[in-house]
């Protein structure tokens, strides 16, 4: 009688090879990892990042994002972490995905449905290089099941980790001051006057205007993030009779 499966051993479990064609991971695309209906992980091909046209990156962002791929490059480490802290809405995921596309290599995105320990078990048995972004962690995981995976206690792939996180207290006891799980921090606060400049200028009729904008937002806003500096630019372009206050009384920003 003619097997109806080929099979595969895996320890002590036998167990079918599942249907389906081989599949190289390609660098540069994005992908989710994600669990299925069966509550087990699996990766899916997602549309590539869409960056806002005004998005602003500053020479010494870019020598950060430099920096951490140079070092990814060079190191033999299987764990590369780095960590974008702080502010919200001020660009953060924004600057993982910049930095995951400097990679050059295949971007997977963790959705926070993955519980932490299946995050492990799942990298365990993948051999390419990847570049993982985790977002939100503080609120996602439970960091110390997360703890192993970012110390390589199951060896894994050779992987970069971009994570972010706007509370560092809650995740101060287990990545801060440890390179070995997190390499580099980047902790984002309110912009300056130049970059909510530099962003207003698509919004304002004239250099002058836009200066005008910038200094009103940093004197008046209490978080001066660049989410809500593109937020007042366009209320002003859809509103050019309304005065600063009048826009900025309107808008969920609270005054300093």
């Amino acid at each position: 009688m003619k097997n109806e499966y080929s099979f595969i051993k895996n320890g002590d479990n036998i167990m079918p090879i599942p249907s389906g064609s081989n599949y190289i991971l390609t660098a540069g695309k994005v992908y989710e990892l994600h669990n299925t209906q069966m509550d087990t992980p699996c990766l899916s091909e997602v549309s590539d990042f869409i960056f806002p046209e005004d998005y602003y990156l500053s020479e010494a962002d870019e020598k950060f994002m430099d920096k951490i791929v140079n070092t990814y490059n060079k190191t033999d480490k299987l764990t590369t972490g780095v960590l974008f802290s702080g502010l919200k809405g001020s660009g953060k995921t924004l600057m993982a995905k910049k930095t995951a596309m400097k990679s050059g290599l295949p971007i997977i995105v963790v959705n926070g449905s993955v519980h932490a320990a299946d995050i492990e078990s799942f990298f365990a048995q993948v051999s390419d290089d990847v570049c993982i972004i985790m977002d939100e962690l503080d609120k996602n995981w439970y960091l110390p099941a997360l703890l192993g995976f970012f110390d390589g206690v199951k060896p894994t792939c050779k992987k970069l980790i971009l994570c972010t996180a706007n509370e560092e207290k809650e995740i101060n006891t287990y990545l801060n001051d440890r390179c070995s799980r997190i390499r580099y921090k980047r902790v984002f606060k309110s912009i300056d006057k130049n970059v909510a400049k530099t962003v207003l200028m698509k919004y304002f009729d004239t250099d002058e205007a836009a200066d005008g904008a910038a200094e009103f937002c940093c004197a008046s806003m209490s978080v001066v993030s660049y989410d809500n500096v593109v937020v007042f630019g366009e209320e002003h372009q859809n509103n050019p009779e309304s005065s600063f206050d009048e826009i900025l009384n309107d808008l969920n920003i609270a005054r300093k």
